[in-house]
């Protein structure tokens, strides 16, 4: 039984190897999804940001008071408030023009 079972590894291992070493290649992968294009950032449009009284207005329009200044994060501002119970919650604004996108 463990003259099989040897064999049965070896001859496993000899066919890995064969198989391996035929489609086996020495060439660096080229992650070109990993780059990044700059050229996207030349395209854009510069729009100015709403300032922070603006933002203010609006969530005072929405009932939250502010807890802090407005901070710019992933394309929008993100405002901690107050809901008009008390509890602080996570707000987002559109920085272009100041309108009431969510809740965190």
């Amino acid at each position: 039984m463990y003259t099989t079972k040897t064999l049965l590894a070896a001859a496993s291992l000899s066919i890995l190897t064969a198989a391996g070493l035929g489609t086996a290649s020495a060439a660096p992968f080229d992650h070109r999804w990993d780059r990044r294009d700059f050229r996207v950032h030349e395209r854009m449009e510069h729009r100015a940001f709403v300032n922070r009284w603006r933002v203010a207005e609006t969530l005072r329009f929405h009932r939250y008071d502010m807890m802090g200044n407005p901070y710019f994060f992933h394309g929008r501002y993100v405002v901690r408030v107050h809901d008009r119970f008390g509890r602080p919650v996570l707000v987002q604004i559109d920085p272009y023009t100041g309108a009431f996108i969510r809740t965190l």
